[in-house]
Order: C-alpha cells, then sequence, then structure tokens
C-alpha cells in the first residue's frame, strides 16, 4: 500500500531496545507520531511480532502525560475504545490480530501534535545447531493468502477502526528506524554475530551492547548470542509481585523457569518422509532457487531402507510419485530430476488439502511418518492447519521451516509443536540447506517420547507448571518448564526446590534432574512470571478452556491473549478533541531496497496466484454470488496494491519499467502458453503422477513475464557443493565419470592415473568416493553440517567394500588429498 507523497505520515517512526540475558529477551517498542494536519487523526497500525513473545505493557505518552493502558476482555476494550473516540477523547487499543500479528491503534490525535505509544514485550529464545542464542526482530509483515471463508490479519481496513471514518488512507508504516540491544553476563558471552545485518558490539563492564551499522531495518534482523557453556542447564527463580502471603493469585509467589538439555545415545532409524514444497507465486526468485538445492540435498542424505515423495503445493497440490517410494537409485534419479525443474507456479497458498492428504494416506508398519513442509508462511486458516496436524501427531512428526521476511511464526511454529516435530527459521542472508538436515537428523534419531516433569518443593507451596502437555525432545534440544509457586504459608528463608524431567528413548528410561533456590524476595520488574503466563494462556487456549477462565488469567498474569485487549484513555485532557477524524490505516512492508527486488518479483506472482487461486475456488466449489463477491473485493484490493507499487516503481525506472513495455505492452492483454507442471515437463513417465489441480483452458494462463525482466525466470546455477551432492548414488558412492571429474576440476584420465592400483569394476567407484569425500571435506568444510548425513551415508558404503590386500583406507585418503 501507498499514499500520496504530499500527505505527511502521522506515524513517524519505530524505535526498539531489546535486554537478553540467557534464554530470555525483554523489548520495548515505541511508536513516534505527529499530527502535522489540521484534522484529528486516527492510526492504526499492524506489525509482525514473535509467535513465541508476550505483549506485556501499553503506555500512551499524550502532551507530557503518560497513560498507562489496562487489559480487559476484548469486545469491552473496543466499546471503551468507540465511546472515547465519540467523545472526543484520545485512546490507543493494541490488541493481537493472529497469534503473530498485533494492531495499535491510535485515535482522535489532535491537531498539529505528538505523541508516543510504548509496547514492552518479553520472549523466551530459541537455539541453534551450534547452541547460539537466536533472536529475531520480523521487520514486515506480508499478505496472507486467504481461502474461503477465512480473512486476512493484514487485509486493508474498512472505514477506520471504529468504522465510523469514510475516507480511510492507506500507507506503508514505517520499518525500525532504531535499535539497540544489551545482552547481560558478558563474561558467559563468547561473541554476538549477525547473519542478516552489520553490527557492532562492545562489552561494558557486565553486559554487551550492540547497535546496527545501517539505517532503517529493511529485513528481519537475526542476531546469534554464543556462550561459553551452550549446552548447560539452566534455572531462572523470580520473587513474587510481593512477600505478603495474604495477597492471592499467580502472580503473588515465585516462578521457576528450568531450561533441561538431555543428551542420549544416538541411533539412526529408517522412516517415511513427505517433504512439502511451498509453490506459490510468492515463492517465487531466491527462495525456490533455494528451495530446489535444499531438496536435492535431503534426498541424497536419505538412506536406503527409507520411503518418501515430495508434493508441491499452491492452489492446488501435485505428488511426485502416487504413494511413496523406497528410497533406491531409480526413485532417486527420478526425484532429482524433477527437483531440479520444480518452479513456484502453482497459485496461492493452499496447505490444509496436501496436509489432510498425506495425513489420509495408510502407515507403513515399522517406518515412523516424517513431514517436512518449506513455506514462505502466510495463509490464514492457521488453527485449522494446526488442528490437522495436531489430529495425526499420533502417527506423524511434522517439522517446519519458514523462509523469508514476513513468514508466519504462528503458522510454522505452531504446526511443528503439534506434530511434536520442531521448526525453523530461513532469513535473507542464512542458508536453507543446514536448517533442513539438521531437522532431518532429528527425524532420523528417536525421541525422548512420555515426557513427565515434576518439581518437589517444600509443602508451604502449590505448584502450577507450564506448558502442562510436553512435546517429544530431541537429542540436544532445550525444554523450557515453568513452575507457578504459591505460597500457603510463609515460606522459610533459604527454601530449595527440585525440578525431574523423565521419560522413554525406544523404551529405555532417562532421568534429569535439576536443583534450585526458591528466592521469595519481591521482584520489581516479572519478566519470568509474564513468560509462565503467556505459555499458561497458550495451554488453556489448546484446552478449550472456558474464555471467561482466559479472560481473568490474562489481566491477573498482565499478559495480552486472544481474547483480551490494552485500552488506554486520555482522561487528564478536558478538551474534547474536535473535527473531522481522518483514519490511517499502516502495515509494515518492505518494499526498501534489501530485497525490494524480490518483493516486486513475487508482488506480480502473488497477485497472479491469488486471481487463479480464487477463480479456482469458484469453479471447484460452485460458491454462491455472495461469496464471490467477498472474493472479488478481496482481489480488488490485491490489484490496487500492484498497480500502485507498479506505476511507482515504473516512474523511478525500476523493476517495471521494462516489465510493462515486455508484458502489457501497447495492446491488450494477450494470452500466453500456459507454464504446466506436467509429467513431461518434470523429466517423469506420466504413470508415475498423480495431478490434483484446477481446470482452466489450456490458453488462459495469466502471461508469464519475460525473463529480461525478471532475473529469476530460469533455474539458476547449483553451487558447487550442491552440484557435487546431486552426482552421489542412492546407496552412498559416487560413479568415476566425466561430470565428477568437471566438479573436481580434473580430467579423468587424472583421475584415474592418481589412483594407487588399477581403476576397474567396483575400485573405481571406491576412488570416486573417496575423491568426493575429500572434496567436500577440504573445498566446504564451512558447510560441514549440510554434508555430513551424505558423507555418513559414503563412508557407511566404503566400509562393506573389500579393498586388495595391499591397500588401506587411510592410502586412499591420503591419495586424494594429494590429487585434489
Amino acid at each position: 500500500m501507498v499514499t500520496n507523497k504530499n500527505s505527511s505520515l502521522p506515524l513517524k517512526s519505530v524505535q526498539v531496545r531489546a535486554d537478553v540475558k540467557g534464554y530470555v529477551t525483554g523489548l520495548e517498542t515505541a511508536l513516534l507520531y505527529t499530527n502535522d494536519s489540521d484534522d484529528p487523526a486516527e492510526v492504526v497500525f499492524r506489525f509482525p511480532v514473535e509467535q513465541s513473545h508476550a505483549v506485556v505493557g501499553l503506555t500512551a505518552v499524550l502532551d507530557g502525560r503518560r497513560v498507562k493502558a489496562q487489559l480487559h476482555e476484548k469486545e469491552e476494550a473496543r466499546a471503551i475504545y468507540d465511546d472515547a473516540i465519540a467523545s472526543g477523547q484520545t485512546a490507543a487499543l493494541g490488541e493481537e490480530k493472529s497469534g503473530d500479528v498485533f494492531s495499535v491503534s491510535l485515535g482522535n490525535l489532535p491537531p498539529r501534535t505528538d505523541a508516543e505509544v510504548h509496547l514492552k514485550l518479553v520472549g523466551d529464545l530459541p537455539v541453534d545447531a551450534e547452541g547460539g542464542v537466536r533472536f529475531a526482530l520480523p521487520a514486515s509483515l506480508k499478505p496472507r493468502y486467504a481461502p474461503a471463508g477465512f480473512s486476512d490479519p493484514a487485509a486493508p481496513i474498512q472505514g477506520g477502526s471504529t468504522g465510523q471514518g469514510a475516507d480511510v488512507k492507506r500507507a506503508n508504516g514505517p520499518g525500525v528506524s532504531g535499535f539497540t540491544m544489551t545482552v547481560h553476563n558478558a563474561a558467559d558471552v563468547e561473541a554476538v554475530t549477525s547473519p542478516t545485518h552489520s553490527i557492532s558490539s562492545s562489552r561494558d563492564g557486565e553486559g554487551v551492547t550492540v547497535t546496527l551499522l545501517e539505517g532503517n531495518l529493511e529485513k528481519d534482523l537475526v542476531i546469534l548470542i554464543k556462550h561459553r557453556e551452550p549446552h548447560k542447564p539452566a534455572v531462572l527463580v523470580e520473587g513474587g509481585a510481593t512477600s505478603d502471603i495474604t495477597t492471592k493469585g499467580y502472580m503473588s509467589g515465585p516462578v521457576v523457569m528450568v531450561t533441561f538439555y538431555p543428551e542420549f545415545p544416538a541411533v539412526e532409524a529408517a522412516g517415511e518422509f513427505f517433504f512439502l514444497v511451498d509453490r506459490s507465486g510468492s515463492m517465487s526468485g531466491s527462495y525456490i532457487n533455494s528451495a530446489r538445492e535444499t531438496l536435492i540435498l535431503f534426498l541424497k542424505s536419505l538412506s536406503e531402507g527409507c520411503f518418501f515423495n515430495i508434493i508441491g503445493f499452491g492452489s492446488s497440490y501435485v505428488d511426485l510419485f502416487p504413494s511413496s517410494l523406497p528410497y533406491n537409485q531409480d526413485s532417486l534419479s527420478k526425484a532429482v530430476s524433477h527437483a531440479q525443474t520444480v518452479e513456484a507456479d502453482l497459485g496461492g497458498t493452499e496447505l490444509l488439502p496436501p496436509l489432510e492428504h498425506v495425513f489420509s494416506l495408510k502407515p507403513r508398519p515399522g517406518l515412523p511418518r516424517q513431514v517436512f513442509v518449506l513455506t514462505d508462511g502466510s495463509v490464514s486458516n492457521t488453527q485449522q492447519c494446526v488442528e490437522c496436524v495436531r489430529k495425526y501427531a499420533h502417527m506423524a512428526r511434522c517439522f517446519t521451516f519458514g523462509i523469508g521476511s514476513g513468514a508466519s511464526t504462528d503458522l510454522v511454529e505452531g504446526l511443528a509443536k503439534a506434530g511434536g516435530g520442531t521448526s525453523e527459521f530461513v532469513k535473507e542472508g542464512e542458508r536453507m540447506q543446514a536448517k533442513v538436515i539438521r531437522s532431518l537428523k532429528r527425524a532420523l534419531q528417536p525421541a525422548v517420547t512420555d515426557v513427565v516433569v515434576k518439581f518437589k518443593v517444600p509443602t508451604e507451596f502449590e505448584v502450577l507448571q507450564s506448558p502442562q502437555t510436553i512435546p517429544p525432545i530431541f537429542n540436544g534440544e532445550k525444554l523450557v518448564m515453568y513452575g507457578i509457586m504459591s505460597p500457603k504459608t510463609t515460606p522459610t528463608s533459604h527454601a530449595s526446590g527440585v525440578a525431574m524431567l523423565k521419560g522413554l528413548v525406544l523404551g529405555a528410561s532417562i532421568e534429569h534432574t535439576i536443583s534450585f533456590s526458591i528466592d521469595s524476595t519481591p521482584s520489581e520488574f516479572p519478566t519470568i512470571h509474564h513468560l509462565a503466563g503467556k505459555a499458561l494462556i497458550k495451554d488453556w487456549e489448546r484446552g478449550n478452556r472456558r474464555k471467561e477462565d482466559i479472560v481473568e488469567l490474562s489481566k491477573e498474569m498482565g499478559v495480552v491473549s486472544s481474547h483480551t485487549a490494552y485500552i488506554a484513555v486520555d482522561e487528564g485532557n478536558k478538551e474534547p478533541v474536535r473535527g473531522s477524524m481522518k483514519t490511517w490505516d499502516m502495515v509494515v512492508r518492505n518494499e526498501g531496497s534489501g530485497g525490494g527486488a524480490h518483493y516486486t518479483s513475487s508482488l506480480v506472482g502473488d497477485v497472479k496466484s491469488r486471481m487463479l487461486a480464487n477463480i479456482s475456488q469458484v469453479l471447484q466449489r460452485g460458491e454462491t454470488l455472495e461469496d464471490l463477491s467477498n472474493q472479488a473485493e478481496a482481489l480488488s484490493q490485491s490489484a490496487l496494491s500492484f498497480q500502485r507499487s507498479a506505476v511507482r516503481l515504473k516512474k523511478s525506472g525500476g523493476f517495471f519499467s521494462g516489465l510493462f513495455s515486455g508484458w502489457f505492452g501497447s495492446s491488450n492483454l494477450s494470452r500466453h502458453t500456459a507454464r504446466s507442471s506436467s509429467p513431461e515437463a518434470m523429466c517423469l513417465p506420466s504413470e508415475t503422477m498423480e495431478t490434483c489441480h484446477f481446470s482452466l483452458p489450456a490458453d488462459s494462463d495469466w502471461p508469464t513475464p519475460p525473463c529480461s525482466s525478471v532475473s529469476q525466470c530460469a533455474p539458476q546455477p547449483q553451487t558447487s557443493l550442491s552440484a557435487l551432492v546431486t552426482l552421489q548414488q542412492a546407496n552412498g558412492s559416487w560413479c568415476l565419470d566425466d561430470s565428477l571429474a568437471h566438479q573436481l576440476g580434473k580430467g579423468r584420465s587424472e583421475l584415474e592415473e592418481a589412483c594407487p592400483v588399477q581403476c576397474v569394476g567396483v575400485m573405481a567407484a571406491v576412488w570416486a568416493t573417496v575423491l568426493a569425500l575429500c572434496a567436500m571435506q577440504t573445498r566446504h568444510q564451512d558447510k560441514q553440517e549440510e554434508w555430513e548425513l551424505v558423507a555418513g551415508k559414503a563412508e557407511g558404503w566404503l566400509k562393506r567394500q573389500a579393498l586388495p590386500s595391499d591397500l588401506t583406507m587411510d592410502q586412499l585418503h591420503a591419495a586424494a588429498r594429494k590429487c585434489i
């Protein structure tokens, strides 16, 4: 959404300050407003938040007066806001639009005045493969594909938040213009880095101060904090709000946060693997290129004994094989040929149908089903997708990957938690491959199941723990548990407790215990209480607890929920604000130079795919005229956004300056031959395909932009590692041929002459495999996590081969290193 350049945006800037201690972060976001017009203004600003974060405070600063918001039931809060606006009072409303989208409405901002809205958030931070604590700050909010009957939380509002404004101006909200972070306990911190941005870090006493070296935040920010003992179990105990035991409630007593890191021997197991690849229009460009390379690496990392299938999804879905096939050279070759030609050509993002399809298939005895979902994560029927995965969690695990800025943490994390798997996010500047292989390693390993955590504390306390449903735990992964302690009598001054974890790994029992001291000193900043409250609210929301109970818990713990909202009304200004209020609808969008090329090219595909997808829904489902009207309204908003962006970029000589002349031209839209996901395009015989798609005439596809205007139309060349991995056989070996010689930068005869023994028959494959392993180990050492499973399969094959009596494997490796 773009506004007139002559209009002065009332929301001027967004500034963020973060504090990190261990695995916990606290954030304060400041929204700075100036109303330069002669009319009162209302600003509705929607922006992304991490699904694991909780909004725990909202304060408005109006003409120097600080007005602290209170939590109310959501509809009640909206009514208070509407009444305040109608009576000429300035008011602020903060509410969840979905689990990872938050909205702040500031209404009746007087003419020629400034205002501030401060939000406080807390969050539990995940850990990456190397044990680094991962802090992420999303920078954009993507439109979310809305199947029939669902609405997009980022869709344009109509008539202002009160429904009274006739003229709604739409604009891109400002990105984060100021960011600072303090990492506490500097002695425990080894390094602070960012794969996405240039940052500076300096040690100052007990903390590490982190600042951005760039301007505005135009893409998602990721900061990795590496600790000296990354997998050390940790305990944080926080005193209650008061030491008076007559004060009842969850905030009155201490809360303990325990982080477990169970470790157990690794045992590789076979399984049935489904790889669901998002092929919607918004995946075009670099996303689908990365998905191709990742898919090949995933395929090569499987081992014989497994079954697998690949499903591409958009507004329809396509199975590579009619059912999962055993992993062998024939099925692998077909899958690699398919992966090399995958395109973002399947329309919108209908994730629920392929999930239901996978779970409806008959299980294979003795092979646990593992489902991998790779998506840019923007749908509006998130809860239905999550419930589908939860329904079948007893028969399948689900691992998810959110790609790029705007990927919904609510969807990506929700699916993984419901399916007993794990989630990963891939931001611009990060490689997807390592994260997928990391999850594949988890899927190949047994998890700790039947997990039970118990808190043993003195009898003067009662303990309520959260989460109440504990997911499976993978080897080396952290599990966070909260114990909310309510004192029944005055506790002793040196009370202590124990947290005990028990579970099963392949039928064998494991047990971990952590001791802690109970601190009853009142806490000034109840961060751990807020996190425990967030976890307990999620428990109750998933468990169909009464709405009234959730509202009371939300208000007591000071954590916003799906049923509550923050409301602040300026009652200090006795003079009503007069005039006709103008409403601004502002949503964070990433259209800047950092990633703008992908945004623009994906916008073309997204509008095209959403239009096709909505047409297909009408054709398939026989929707009513009312349904069609609603679809048309949504499409008109997409088209309007598309048109405004196109005109603006064309004037600036950007992406569309060449696209309009080559695509739309000066004449009417012409029809082009549809790009197809046919068996021929995939280099597969038609009998191996089972395709579910919408029916449109062959000549009715939307025109495809010429590759001269979109640099990523054609598949991009493989990296040297990817090309080398692609040549591996299903059994783990390589063939000594011209393709391998080319990847190693040698002639084939040169490689044969370097072999210590005669290079024929099986010995040629042995020598080729040793050469490939040596190349990975020497040339791609920095990507070891990506090729580790590939190398393990190769080493397993080598161990099964018989060498000549006068030759050892060490001698072969030495000769290979000399050759390469």
